[in-house]
């Protein structure tokens, strides 16, 4: 009965482990599209995406365009997220006020959040714009910008001219519109800013221009706006970080903006998470890297040593790393240093004593002899002999 035991429980890890490498694009799996690298859970046919959720699924048109769903040209793909060209939604007026042009978008971005690496963007005088999202709960965020003659300050949106504010969705939220309206009852500025605009973009990639934006912004027809992704509804801790699946040299993190988790390499290593083995996470060698990020700070290269998700430096015998400078210095040996050399000191000193007195001793030596006569007598070692004497 334990047996059987431990067999169930394998198969469960086998079969959880082989129901995402199955889900693993094939070799043959299109990598390119234009410009724009297509990795893994992402793909243009079915069995190259991740294959439970369809969502995952890129299209490339003729023209070498990547698309995600009808709406959004892709940019690129990251580990967790997607850069795309997003639509300026706008409206014009004429000389007498009444609005005569305009268009406003409904995006669906099934599995996919607006990332809060995004701005809610409006420009123009008098004007105000709604960002609405949709899901289980719907959400609205407003944006006013007013003004009766050409703002004199450039760069950011203060309110006049342009007004800008942080994105701010319910997780669940799968759909979202931009629309743009003029404040009605105020000044006519027709003459300076026949339009007004909105769009999400992300951060950093619009700086507001008055004497050029309030007239000709609609030649701008799209800006990048990022979206979050993220495999799936659990978190890692109801998939098990060890089924995230079966990864090697990766980790899981909840989704902070939906549903579902992510994966990341661990540090040392570089690949992509979602995928196993050769085709997943790998280690960075710091030691030949050319990379600023991964490369490693041994003062001399030739003392650096690779190891997974790693490196150190090894200093040759005799030697110790300094890891401020992370250099090899010379081992100082302290008190040890001061004893050995007073051990030195005083067996030199008394071997050279030794010696002396040994030499002294040599020439002491008295030796008796005895005469013709019987006599004995005394006699000290010669330094010089002659052997014809003897």
């Amino acid at each position: 009965m334990k047996v059987h035991g431990v067999f169930l429980v394998a198969v469960f890890f086998y079969l959880a482990y082989t129901h995402l490498v199955n889900g693993q694009p094939h070799k043959d799996c299109q990598t390119r599209c234009g410009n724009v690298t297509i990795e893994y859970p992402f793909g243009t046919s079915p069995s190259c995406h991740y294959a439970d959720d369809p969502s995952f699924k890129l299209t490339c048109n003729d023209k070498e365009k990547l698309l995600f769903g009808r709406d959004f040209e892709v940019i690129n793909i990251s580990h967790k997220e997607l850069r795309v060209w997003n639509n300026v939604s706008y409206v014009c007026d004429n000389s007498t006020g009444n609005l005569n042009d305009g268009a406003s978008y409904i995006y669906t971005q099934s599995n996919l959040s607006l990332s809060r690496n995004n701005k809610f963007t409006v420009v123009g005088c008098n004007a105000l714009a709604l960002l609405m999202t949709y899901g289980t709960r719907n959400h609205s965020a407003v944006c006013l910008s007013t003004c009766d003659s050409p703002p004199v300050a450039n760069g950011e949106c203060n309110g006049e001219g342009c007004c800008s504010t942080d994105v701010f969705v319910p997780l669940d939220s799968n759909k979202f519109r931009t629309l743009p309206t003029r404040v009605p009852n105020m000044t006519s500025v027709y003459d300076f800013n026949p339009c007004i605009y909105t769009f999400l973009a992300e951060n950093g990639t619009f700086h507001f221009d008055a004497s050029e934006d309030l007239k000709n912004l609609r030649n701008v027809k799209e800006f990048p706006m990022v979206l979050d992704w993220s495999i799936g509804n659990q978190t890692c801790n109801e998939v098990g970080n060890t089924s995230v699946r079966g990864m090697n040299n990766s980790t899981c993190f909840h989704s902070n903006s939906r549903p579902g988790y992510n994966c990341k390499c661990l540090e040392g290593f570089e690949g992509n998470p979602y995928l196993s083995y050769e085709h997943g996470c790998q280690d960075i060698d710091e030691c030949t890297s050319k990379s600023t990020i991964h490369k490693h700070n041994c003062s001399d290269p030739s003392t650096c040593r690779n190891k997974d998700g790693g490196f150190y430096c090894k200093c040759r015998c005799g030697y110790r790393l300094d890891t401020n400078t992370m250099s090899c210095q010379r081992k100082d040996f302290g008190w040890a240093t001061i004893l050995l050399g007073t051990t030195i000191g005083f067996l030199s000193i008394l071997l050279a004593v030794s010696c002396v007195r040994q030499k002294m001793k040599h020439r002491k030596d008295i030796y008796k002899g005895i005469l013709p006569d019987n006599s004995i007598v005394a006699i000290k070692k010669a330094r010089r002999g002659d052997s014809s004497q003897v």
